[in-house]
């Protein structure tokens, strides 16, 4: 186990960003249909930066941006889950404009108490432009 405690570096101004994210409450009703109820935390800190390929994809009818982004923060996202038997839809993390679903999830406590290492895919078929801050 590491003996460095990452903590102050990763939740520095100088490297988090902010960002939200949706948790999803899946109900199956009678029908056999699943519902969704959303719950929006605003004002989330932690490192986010762009991951695996972001290439355009060109295809006959379609051209799409296959975004995928890697966040590193203490607020416990979710994957597909179920608690209590509640059961939990994967989280939607909202940055700079676009959605991305938490595709894959790492416990990266051993670097600092609560830490998750979450990779993220883009859910959206057109990306809003990059910022220029």
């Amino acid at each position: 186990m590491p003996l460095l405690n990452f903590t102050n570096v990763i939740l520095s101004p100088m490297l988090s960003d902010s960002f939200s994210v949706i948790r999803r409450q899946q109900t199956v009703g009678n029908n056999g249909r699943a519902s969704y109820t959303s719950t929006t935390t605003a004002g989330v800190g932690g490192v986010v930066y762009p991951s695996n390929k972001n290439d355009l994809e060109r295809f006959p009818n379609l051209q799409v941006t296959a975004k995928t982004i890697t966040v590193i923060t203490t607020f416990a996202l979710r994957g597909e889950s179920e608690v209590a038997g509640t059961d939990f839809s994967p989280d939607i993390v909202q940055w700079h404009g676009d959605n991305f679903l938490v595709a894959a999830l790492e416990d990266y406590s051993a670097y600092g108490p609560g830490f998750v290492l979450a990779i993220c895919q883009s859910m959206d078929l057109k990306e809003a432009p990059p910022t220029t801050e």
